[in-house]
């Protein structure tokens, strides 16, 4: 609301907004202004939610009386229909204006309706031969696109290069999880790219400066949740990028049609992966199994999540012309000639039907032999025992991997696919290998040219001001859920300092904005951890090992007392292991390799054994010759 207000006085129109958001001062002002024998004020944006309360119902009625009361608009009107994606009970009740002020004309907006939405608007909001104005809902300026996430070795880098490939233009990213926007951000600004993390997990202030910064063109891309561009119109978007699966085809047509909307040519990016249907399907089943006694208007709003959800993964997996399938859904039957080459199914074919196969049976083939275990969550310990995530069913694979494909009909091609298939992971494998040690390489030559600038100011940097805030702040957080940990007797002035530092230590390059939301999340999470979840999580920050351990030993226990949580800080957990820091000095820890030199060393290893075996070969090769000669 607060940038349409501002759009529209930039246009001399004198329009304001009531929000939770505003200062008292600034509501009192506006409310004077209302009450005045004439109010200069021709445009309030409020939103429903203070509707439904009684005492702006009032002064609703009294404006109503005074006969100053013109129009009724109400935007995003597919928010009152349960058959909607973004349903919200809160317009529902917006039907109650057509009796509480008789003979206002009620005009409802949207732009994401599909036909059965348009019915139960009208039929909501009690609108009596309303007229309809509906325009096509294609945008021949948009071309679409789907990339494959379980096809692409590093999603991250592959987003990253495509938005270098097009310079320095504004764009969109949406993920699905507040984590995903920091994860990708902090990827993205590392690699030279303008952006930032938008979402629920920020602070107002934050929020408003990194929307600031993206309308002024400070920043170009921002990485964000869904609810990040309502109100907003910002025409020269020219890349939407959905790194998830939306949940429904009308969300993704909104979101995506926030690029062009000054007509000029732009794209929609949607990377899809089979991990993040799943989860989505999980979710969307799970919310519709806690409704076991739902009420009608949950029912409507939920039993047919799963429905539309199924129309996203058909735009994905079917093959076909995308804009064809979208205009279907919003009940537009056209040729795919309409498209006119301008979604990546239309234009290349032959690569879209590959990668849909490719898919397919890389789909089938996990399917076969159970859950795909989770390698980035894969280490090696230090005894030899390998460690695997909590997410990985061993068992499963155990009974997959004991499966005969003999008896398959097409045994002998899974068997010519799966060797196939073991050769192209040779090859990725090794030209991963060589992406990696470039990578590095880069990666240093970049830190050289960073640490010749180490004398300018970064703007983005923590100061030390920040750093003690932050501290107030989980403090606060501490002492306000101690009742939870009282048993534990933390001591919470050094614990809210470690926790700080972690925080500081993991995003001090990443700068403010990222520190700030990790700030914010753990924050956060200190209001519903468990005293395990935070015994656990001190102990690890400052890292509690063997030497914490013996210094516990000489600690007198009772068995009558209960235990307590000693929360020492770094400084004297350093000091008081110092005695034994010469153990330590005396055993020389080997030199931590880099990748590069891991990869040299390890060619020059498979160099050596390939020179022995070929000179033993040539040794029992001439054996026999020398007898014959003898």
């Amino acid at each position: 609301m607060e940038n349409q207000v501002m759009a529209l006085k930039e246009k001399g129109i004198a329009a304001e907004y009531l929000s939770s958001t505003q200062a008292v001062k600034a509501k009192n002002k506006i409310y004077e202004d209302l009450e005045s024998g004439k109010p200069s004020l021709r445009l309030l944006y409020v939103t429903p939610e203070l509707i439904a309360t009684s005492a702006f119902t009032v002064k609703l009625k009294k404006i109503h009386s005074r006969g100053l009361l013109n129009l009724i608009a109400i935007d995003e009107a597919h928010c009152v229909s349960t058959w909607g994606h973004d349903f919200r009970p809160k317009y529902r009740k917006l039907s109650s204006l057509r009796n509480l002020l008789p003979g206002i004309p009620v005009l409802a907006l949207t732009a994401t309706a599909v036909p059965k939405v348009q019915e139960d608007v009208i039929a909501s909001l009690c609108l009596q031969n309303p007229l309809v104005l509906k325009s096509s809902f294609n945008r021949p300026n948009i071309y679409y696109e789907v990339r494959y996430k379980d096809l692409i070795d590093d999603p991250y880098s592959d987003l990253c290069n495509y938005l270098k490939s097009y310079g320095n233009i504004c764009a969109i990213v949406y993920c699905l999880e507040r984590t995903t926007c920091d994860d990708l951000a902090i990827h993205l600004s590392k690699n030279g790219i303008s952006c930032a993390a938008y979402h629920a997990g920020l602070n107002s202030a934050l929020r408003s400066s990194v929307l600031d910064n993206w309308i002024s063109s400070k920043i170009q891309v921002v990485v964000a949740t869904v609810a990040f561009g309502y109100g907003i119109d910002r025409k020269d978007v020219r890349i939407v990028c959905h790194f998830n699966v939306p949940k429904t085809m009308e969300a993704f047509y909104q979101e995506s049609g926030r690029a062009g909307r000054d007509q000029l040519s732009s794209r929609s990016l949607l990377y899809y992966g089979v991990d993040d249907r799943r989860k989505m399907e999980f979710i969307l089943s799970k919310a519709a199994s806690k409704k076991s006694h739902p009420s009608s208007l949950e029912e409507g709003s939920s039993k047919n999540s799963l429905a539309d959800f199924r129309q996203m993964i058909e735009y994905c997996e079917e093959f076909g012309c995308r804009r064809k399938k979208i205009l279907k859904s919003f009940g537009e039957e056209v040729t795919a000639s309409l498209c006119a080459k301008s979604c990546d199914a239309c234009r290349h074919p032959n690569i879209v039907s590959k990668s849909l196969e490719e898919l397919a049976s890389a789909t089938a083939f996990q399917h076969r032999n159970g859950s795909s275990r989770i390698y980035i969550n894969s280490t090696i310990d230090f005894n030899g025992e390998e460690q695997f995530s909590e997410f990985w069913n061993r068992d499963d694979e155990a009974s997959g991997s004991e499966e005969d494909i003999s008896d398959s009909d097409d045994a002998a091609e899974i068997a010519r696919s799966v060797a196939h298939s073991s050769k192209l992971s040779e090859q990725r494998l090794h030209d991963r290998m060589e992406s990696l040690q470039r990578a590095e390489e880069n990666y240093y030559q970049s830190k050289s040219n960073q640490d010749k600038q180490v004398n300018k100011v970064d703007k983005n940097s923590i100061p030390g001001t920040l750093r003690e805030s932050g501290k107030q702040r989980l403090l606060n957080a501490l002492k306000q859920n101690q009742h939870r940990f009282s048993e534990l007797q933390i001591d919470f002035v050094p614990s809210a300092e470690m926790l700080e530092n972690e925080c500081y230590k993991k995003y001090e390059k990443s700068g403010k904005s990222f520190y700030l939301s990790q700030m914010a999340s753990t924050a956060r999470w200190l209001s519903t951890a468990s005293p395990i979840e935070l015994t656990n999580r001190l102990g690890s920050t400052t890292q509690m090992s063997s030497e914490a351990v013996m210094s516990a030993a000489n600690f007198p226990s009772s068995s009558s007392s209960p235990s307590k949580l000693v929360v020492v800080p770094e400084e004297k957990l350093s000091s008081s292991t110092k005695p034994n820091s010469t153990v330590s000095q005396d055993t020389a820890s080997p030199p931590i390799l880099s990748f590069s030199e891991f990869i040299n060393r390890r060619k020059a290893k498979d160099n050596q054994l390939s020179t022995l075996k070929r000179q033993s070969s040539d040794g029992v090769s001439r054996g026999p010759e020398k007898k014959a000669k003898g």
